[in-house]
């Protein structure tokens, strides 16, 4: 990589958040309790707080809005948010029912807004190699899964044929359930799996059998999901609140070879190609994360800015369709392990 004449520039590459705050302004914050969005917005320097998501909606100055509240919410949020006028990139899972799902996304279409369910795998982490590239003072990016689709596409490994991904984490889920709203760990830690499948084979499973157990409150605490696709291949893809695991890794093995995606596959600091390991720039924050490697967040806001100001209504590496994909395969999944959340309808 040729060294930039603008020292700003390799700043930004240290720390992308730079960037994005050059090209951007977060002008408001919303929160039930205004203390609440009082407190996050000193933290951040956000000009505006609010209290009230019928005045942050009527905000003229929002463009966009990124919904993370509980996820029992998001469905209803996001249509108030649309329904205002705004692009909405909303925190996974959008809903619990396919049919919830298809209403937002109907709606967007309908308002001709943006709208994202947040895939991490898709656009979240970006590869040294070739990100970071600054050509005319502007840092482009290819990311994990541009990397994943290229090596797909080009026969380097073959043709997949067998793909596992694993999301365990180990803390005590029916205590937390108590005091906490919580989607069931399928629609918390299992749709990484989900997605990862769908991103690698790209069409709908002609068979889905899944296994899980599912607590008194209605929610599921593991579970194990074997797909089979087409062509006979096949995913397996595990997730659990009841296990310790050192690594939470993907895979995928194919006729000539393999690409493996190390700890906190969704976000990974390295990955395993044909052509060796790549190892990714994370970039760090103003403050510190409450999840791992979630600097790599700010490529999707990248990613959604980009496809806003180009006119697009949905991101094609994870649309409308692909979201709805997912959302299928889990809710054959969820009546199969016999989950029935307490919010559901």
């Amino acid at each position: 990589m040729t060294k930039p004449k603008n020292i700003d520039v390799l700043k930004q590459l240290e720390n992308l958040f730079d960037y994005l705050f050059s090209i951007g302004q977060i002008v408001a914050v919303v929160s039930r309790s205004q203390e609440n969005a009082e407190k996050f917005a000193a933290t951040f320097d956000i000009p505006k707080s609010y209290s009230s998501y019928e005045k942050f909606a009527a905000d003229a100055d929002i463009k966009i809005v990124y919904i993370g509240s509980a996820y029992t919410e998001h469905v209803r949020l996001s249509i108030q948010m649309l329904n205002a006028g705004k692009h909405v990139l909303c925190e996974k899972p959008l809903a619990d029912t396919l049919k919830d799902v298809k209403l937002v996304h109907n709606l967007a279409w309908e308002k001709q807004l943006f709208f994202m369910e947040v895939c991490r795998i898709n656009k979240n982490v970006a590869l040294p190699i070739y990100a970071a590239c600054v050509r005319n003072e502007k840092i482009t990016t290819k990311t994990t899964q541009d990397r994943i689709k290229e090596e797909i596409i080009s026969k380097n490994i073959g043709e997949p044929q067998m793909v596992s991904a694993r999301f365990f984490l180990n803390f005590n889920y029916c205590e937390r359930i108590k005091t906490q709203i919580r989607a069931g760990m399928l629609l918390d830690a299992g749709i990484y799996t989900v997605q990862f499948a769908c991103l690698v084979y790209g069409e709908y499973p002609v068979s889905v059998k899944a296994v899980g157990e599912v607590v008194q409150s209605g929610h599921d605490i593991d579970g194990c999901i074997i797909l089979s696709y087409s062509k006979g291949q096949k995913a397996c893809l595990m997730y659990s609140s009841n296990v310790k695991s050192n690594t939470n890794c993907a895979s995928i093995h194919s006729t000539k070879g393999s690409i493996e995606l190390k700890d906190h596959f969704w976000c990974p600091e390295e990955v395993i190609l044909s052509t060796g390991k790549e190892t990714n720039k994370i970039p760090v924050g103003p403050v510190p994360f409450n999840y791992p490697n979630s600097g790599g967040l700010c490529y999707e806001a990248e990613e959604v800015r980009k496809c806003i100001n180009s006119g697009k209504t949905e991101y094609a590496h994870y649309s409308h369709k692909d979201s709805e994909m997912v959302h299928k395969i889990m809710e054959n999944v969820a009546k199969q392990i016999g989950r029935k959340l307490p919010y559901e309808k």
